[in-house]
């Protein structure tokens, strides 16, 4: 197995019970590192207009109110990245409409004000990996967001990122 293969992942349930306004479910997949044994929870949630947010943790750091934010010390990122990307493609083959999106998690060595050390790390992987051929790339470092904008679903640009925009900075100064 190369690293651009990732770990073998599973699709585990379609969880419908988390729903709120712009929430309509939330996917959730499974795989487990070969390298470290540790296990890995993706939750790809459904938010309006085929908009997927991105999100996973370590199984071990489940009941912690911090799991997205807890580093797991494996030093396997990329593997774990292209394993992210291969459910991404997944969930794009069954919905060819959908968009993307993820929040670099702040950590206990991040500086206020600034990127998360995540989301530039997360950034450099995409931008690296995915063309922008089937999706615009758009970055917003302040809120530690990126964005894969699905060029042939998008309609309308500006108003698509505004309203993913506007909505994690609300649910940002929520918490």
């Amino acid at each position: 197995m190369s690293m651009t293969d990732g770990y073998p992942f599973i699709f585990q349930m379609n969880d419908k019970s988390v729903k709120d306004n712009l929430l309509e479910y939330a996917l959730q997949y499974r795989f487990k590192s070969t390298k470290s044994n540790h296990t890995y929870i993706v939750r790809v949630e459904k938010y309006i207009e085929h908009a997927y947010c991105i999100k996973f943790f370590d199984k071990a750091n489940m009941l912690s109110d911090n799991k997205f934010s807890l580093r797991t010390g494996t030093f396997e990122p990329r593997t774990i990245f292209y394993t992210l990307f291969h459910i991404m493609m997944d969930v794009y083959k069954k919905d060819p409409k959908a968009s993307f999106f993820f929040i670099g998690a702040e950590d206990e060595k991040d500086e206020m004000g600034e990127a998360t050390r995540r989301y530039r790390i997360y950034r450099s992987f995409v931008s690296d990996v995915l063309s922008s051929k089937v999706f615009k790339h758009h970055r917003n470092n302040e809120l530690s967001l990126y964005i894969l904008m699905n060029r042939e679903a998008v309609k309308d640009e500006v108003q698509f990122i505004q309203r993913i925009t506007d909505e994690v900075r609300k649910a940002m100064t929520s918490q």
